[in-house]
C-alpha cells in the first residue's frame, strides 16, 4: 500500500487569486513571467533558471525541461520531459522576449538571473501584496513565502480539478508516485469545503421535504 507523507510536508500553498495578485504586482514582464511559468507548469526554480529560449515549443504549447543527472555506470545523462503550457503564458513569453531586447544580454537563457535573484523578486512581490507567510495553522506552523510554493500550488490545483496522480507525476518529473501522492492531502479548509458541499446539499433536500 502506498504510504502518504504527512500534510505538514506540503508547507502550504496559494489560492489562484493570490498568485494572480503576485503577477499583477510585477513591475515588468520578466517578473510577471517568473511567477506565471511555475504557477502554470509546476517547474522547479532550478529548472526555471536553466530554461533556454529554444526550450519553449510555441507550436505545440509545451516547455522542454532538461535535468542533468549522474549515473554511476556511465557518467552524466540528461533527462527530458515535455510540460504542457497554456497559450496566455506563451503570449507572455513573447511579450517578455520583445521587452528584454532593450538590454545588452544576447545569450539564449530565458532568464539570465540567479536562483537567489528569483527568491528576492518573489519575496518583494509577496511583501507588496501582503503575502509574507503561508501554511495552514491547523496542521503546521506558518512558513515563509518562497518560490517553490508555486510548484505546490500548481500540483494542488491540478488535483482539485481532477488530474490523475499518474499524469501529475509525469508533469512534475517525480520518479515515484509516492512523492506525488502528498498532494492528495488538502488543508483543513479544503476538507471543510468538500464536506459542506456534500452535506449542505443533503440538508437542502431535507429542508425541502
Amino acid at each position: 500500500m502506498t504510504q502518504v507523507s504527512p500534510i505538514r510536508d506540503l508547507k502550504g500553498y496559494l489560492e489562484p487569486e493570490q498568485v494572480e495578485r503576485l503577477i499583477a504586482a510585477a513591475a515588468n514582464p520578466r517578473d510577471a513571467l517568473l511567477i506565471r511559468i511555475p504557477w502554470r507548469t509546476g517547474v522547479r526554480v532550478t529548472e526555471l533558471v536553466s530554461l533556454r529560449v529554444q526550450d519553449i515549443d510555441f507550436d505545440n504549447r509545451a516547455i522542454v525541461i532538461k535535468v542533468q543527472k549522474m549515473r554511476k555506470r556511465d557518467g552524466k545523462t540528461v533527462d527530458r520531459r515535455r510540460v504542457p503550457v497554456d497559450q496566455i503564458t506563451l503570449d507572455m513569453v513573447k511579450q517578455y522576449l520583445k521587452w528584454r531586447k532593450q538590454f545588452s544580454y544576447k545569450g539564449d537563457f530565458l532568464f539570465p538571473i540567479s536562483r537567489q535573484r528569483i527568491n528576492q523578486i518573489f519575496w518583494r512581490l509577496g511583501r507588496r501584496v501582503g503575502l509574507n507567510e503561508i501554511g495552514d495553522p491547523a496542521v503546521s506552523k506558518h512558513t515563509k513565502l518562497h518560490p517553490h510554493v508555486l510548484r505546490h500550488t500548481f500540483a494542488i490545483h491540478c488535483i482539485k480539478h481532477g488530474m490523475t496522480i499518474e499524469r501529475l507525476q509525469k508533469i512534475l518529473g517525480h520518479s515515484s508516485p509516492t512523492t506525488t501522492s502528498v498532494y492528495l492531502q488538502y488543508s483543513l479548509k479544503d476538507l471543510h469545503e468538500d464536506y459542506d458541499r456534500v452535506w449542505g446539499e443533503d440538508e437542502t433536500g431535507e429542508t425541502k421535504s
